[in-house]
């Protein structure tokens, strides 16, 4: 008599160590964050360049790569691999980061960084893939902020550790190449299933951007962004040249608006759920840009500053989970993940803009900047009223 065999349990340690590699690669490329800026603006950077080393200059790759490396991941079903390939450049830019003498040099590195950042978006697929089936949501729910969380921790402690390692740059680049290696190693026993899907084409992208709600969410949170933009990647410079904050203070206040980023997708998802998304988006970028109204006449205090920034940011962070709501109900299924790729190309697109041309604005005055940057966040969230009703 044959005796029935039970079905293995779907084992967590793949998850486990797939979340801590995504948590660490997060610190790797966000450690020095708070202070990249300033150390070009040292090396005779533009204010405008200053600025775009942090997101703007990565940006540019991962615009360009986005696309492309899903397709192929989705052909291929070589996930783990792109994952790895991303870690390894993370772990030699970051490196060289450290041997940089000028700021042409730093902005090289960082720009070509970002192809880790494209390569690396590819953890939530894995992710979908090996858990199991029952924690599924939750794993996602994880996955989904790991690398945020591992950045934003791994900057609010990155003043403490710039000074402990004696106001040190390069030792910071290393240590942040030393996060992304072992970052690679947690990595290689995920084993990952090759698991081959239809791939999406480029002309996917023409074809979801004719829904209308696709097309006026992407140029509404993008415009929306802009504005955002033009303040985060200045965050820290402003903080340590306009308000002479110490590296521990202006690394701890890029840190907590970075967590925000990450955790605020949880506090989000369940409003989007209850009041839909067009409804919510509107709500909560009206909000911050107001709030960001109410940062020109605090600019006469740091915390002040600091803390409204903060909120600015908790309200704007809406836009992942609500613009991704509304691009996914505005088409049939098989074109969802076209949509959301589309509304993340736009999340680049003003990553970009807003990194390059807040660093001008702030050269011109942190008021021009703070004016300017509530003004366009406002259109952005004015642009909403356009979206359907879902």
């Amino acid at each position: 008599m044959a005796v029935p065999t039970q079905q293995p349990k779907a084992s967590l340690a793949p998850v486990i160590f797939l979340a801590l590699s995504a948590l660490l690669a997060g610190a790797g490329f966000g450690i020095y964050g708070p202070l990249i800026p300033g150390h070009a603006a040292r090396l005779g950077a533009p204010m405008a360049i200053a600025t775009a080393m942090i997101m703007a200059l990565p940006s540019i790759p991962g615009l360009i790569l986005l696309l492309p490396v899903g397709i192929y991941a989705d052909k291929t079903g070589r996930r783990k691999e792109i994952i790895l390939i991303g870690l390894v450049l993370g772990v030699i830019f970051n490196a060289l980061l450290g041997l940089a003498h000028s700021w042409i040099e730093l902005a090289i590195y960082r720009t070509i960084a970002g192809i880790t950042f494209a390569f690396t978006s590819l953890y939530m697929a894995i992710a979908a893939l090996i858990a199991p089936e029952k924690i599924r949501g939750t794993i996602l729910g994880i996955l989904a902020g790991s690398m945020m969380l591992g950045m934003g921790v791994s900057q609010i402690f990155a003043g403490m550790i710039f000074t402990a390692l004696g106001g040190s740059y390069q030792a910071m680049y290393f240590l942040a190449a030393a996060l992304a290696l072992v970052a690679l190693l947690l990595m290689l026993p995920v084993r990952a299933p090759r698991v081959q899907l239809p791939a999406m084409k480029a002309s996917d992208i023409a074809t979801a951007l004719k829904a209308r709600g696709v097309f006026m969410t992407a140029v509404a949170i993008c415009i929306y962004l802009i504005g955002w933009n033009f303040m985060y990647p200045s965050l820290s410079i402003v903080l340590e040249m306009i308000y002479k904050a110490p590296p521990e203070i202006y690394s701890l206040a890029m840190g907590v608006a970075s967590i925000m980023l990450g955790v605020g997708t949880y506090i989000w998802g369940p409003v989007v759920d209850k009041l839909g998304g067009k409804r919510t988006l509107i709500m909560a970028l009206l909000a911050s840009a107001i709030i960001t109204f109410i940062m020109y006449p605090a600019l006469g205090s740091m915390w002040a500053y600091t803390i409204l920034f903060w909120l600015v940011t908790v309200f704007g962070v809406v836009g992942m989970p609500g613009t991704s709501y509304v691009a996914s109900r505005s088409v049939k299924p098989e074109l969802i993940s076209v949509a959301i790729t589309a509304i993340f190309m736009a999340i680049s697109v003003a990553a970009i803009v807003g990194g390059f041309v807040g660093g001008a604005l702030l050269a011109a005055g942190l008021g021009t900047l703070i004016i300017t940057a509530a003004i366009i966040e406002l259109i952005g969230a004015l642009l909403m009223f356009g979206l359907p009703k879902v």
